[in-house]
């Protein structure tokens, strides 16, 4: 078997097969659970700012808070922000096509670099059914110091300008290294919120990723102390009293405020081992993110998968 697998997914993916409760437009079907962030300015050159992650099945999505920094002034939106989606009818074997989907609202820590989203509802247009995708479980048990944890991001790309647009290629990849260090709260300057320190090395469009052990969630990358690390995560525990808006869970037909506690009981989100106040106060603030429309079509995009 090759060591890497070359897929040209060409443009953005047919826009008219799904519908989503938004402002901006249709967008096709999203599979994967791992995916790039990006924003594009006035003139529609796109730019990747960094990778973010599902946790539940219809658009609940983490991030770093500071790649939503990206496209905000104080709390001020001023840049658009799509999830970009690699689709496989499967979920395996490599992407077929990619796709865009709007971000709604993110709540953001004050301390922590951590921030819960919600991407645009979606509706197939033929069926009528609303979409659905893998999603990470999350886990509330700290890693003891010296297991292993890993992350998947998008790191490793390059940007074309050509004749036809932007190319993209992305060498999405899996990195690991041993927990080396597991705390409630490191500085406050730097790291003033529950944190680990890990021994692989946060490349700067892995920021907001994913960081796994055991085959569940325990944390978000955050940064890499320069030159020799180690790389700093945000607990996934900082989520702990984060909330969202204008969202009703099953059963309920009213918009209202639902706290991520309140995710976790009615299964929206699933974690292992969870109980409330496991860390200090994790405050945060709400902001939306859909004031700003793409306007631009997408780029043009290969991947290139380690196999």
């Amino acid at each position: 078997m090759p060591d890497e697998l070359l897929h040209n997914l060409g443009g953005e993916a047919n826009p008219s097969a799904w519908h989503f409760a938004g402002s901006q437009g249709p967008l096709p079907n999203p599979v994967g659970h791992t995916f790039p962030l990006l924003t594009h300015d006035s003139t529609g050159a796109w730019r990747l700012i960094g990778t973010g992650f599902y946790i539940s099945r219809d658009g609940l999505f983490v991030t770093a808070r500071h790649v939503i920094d990206d496209v905000l002034d104080g709390d001020r939106q001023i840049l658009p922000l799509v999830i970009m989606h690699l689709r496989s009818e499967s979920g395996l074997f490599g992407p077929q096509e990619y796709l865009l989907r709007p971000v709604m609202q993110c709540w953001l820590g004050d301390n922590a670099d951590v921030a819960l989203g919600v991407a645009a509802h979606t509706i197939n247009n033929r069926t009528g059914t609303a979409l659905v995708h893998w999603s990470w479980s999350l886990s509330w048990v700290s890693p003891p110091v010296g297991s292993l944890a890993a992350t998947y991001a998008f790191p490793n790309h390059s940007i074309e300008q050509t004749a036809s647009g932007q190319l993209f290629r992305f060498r999405p990849d899996l990195y690991r290294g041993a927990i080396l260090d597991v705390g409630d709260f490191r500085d406050g300057i730097l790291v003033p919120y529950p944190y680990m320190h890990v021994g692989f090395h946060i490349h700067g469009a892995a920021s907001g990723g994913p960081v796994s052990s055991e085959r569940m969630v325990v944390g978000v990358n955050c940064r890499f102390m320069d030159p020799h690390g180690p790389g700093v995560i945000a607990q996934i525990r900082c989520l702990q009293d984060s909330f969202i808006d204008n969202a009703f869970l099953l059963g309920e037909t009213l918009e209202r405020r639902v706290t991520f506690s309140e995710l976790v009981a009615a299964g929206a989100v699933a974690v292992d081992g969870y109980f409330q106040n496991s860390v200090p106060t994790q405050n945060g603030r709400l902001v939306r993110l859909d004031n700003v429309p793409i306007t631009t079509a997408g780029p043009m995009l290969e991947v290139i998968m380690q196999s």
